[in-house]
């Protein structure tokens, strides 16, 4: 009975965090350093067809993850941005999205009514969200071209913001 009420609680705070990032404008987003003291967790984890994908896949290229879930408003209105993002230069820049623990059909029902230009993994237990954020969504998180995590971005990235796309090509050009 005590798991219970402490798994309520648990999703009752992860949706009050939610709406409190989402309160937050996306003039509001902060982009700021990946902490110099943290190391770059792994990110292994599965895609929407099963197959295990691996982020050291994407050595050469600047990686921009994203942690978003469907019932969060602000992680909802930035599609469009990462779609944009996903869909300039290939060659350079890879965009994921990672789900935040949701069952694979409603992944894939939210995905048919909300098309993605990238690909989406399945963080199932949490434990990645753990790893690469503070606990707020949407983060997106820039990885450098090694393999390392650079900027992380707290709150729905707007449409005009120009600070993710400074960082980003900044990131490709080193």
């Amino acid at each position: 009975m005590q798991t219970r009420t402490f798994r309520r609680f648990l999703a009752l705070a992860a949706c009050l965090l939610a709406g409190l990032a989402g309160a937050a404008s996306a003039a509001e987003a902060v982009l700021k350093p990946w902490p110099a003291k943290q190391a770059t967790p792994p990110l292994r984890l599965s895609g929407l067809d099963g197959k295990t994908w691996d982020l050291d896949q994407l050595r050469g290229k600047v990686v921009v993850v994203n942690f978003w879930a469907s019932w969060c408003g602000p992680c909802v209105d930035e599609l469009p941005v990462l779609n944009a993002l996903a869909r300039q230069d290939t060659g350079k820049v890879a965009v994921v999205g990672v789900n935040y623990k949701e069952p694979l059909d409603s992944i894939e029902r939210f995905a048919k009514e909300h098309p993605f230009a990238y690909p989406l993994l399945r963080d199932r237990n949490g434990e990645m969200f753990k790893q690469w954020t503070a606990g707020v969504m949407p983060t997106t998180i820039l990885v450098d071209r090694q393999g390392r995590a650079r900027w992380r971005s707290v709150g729905e990235i707007g449409a005009g913001d120009t600070r993710l796309k400074a960082a980003i090509d900044a990131l490709a050009a080193e």
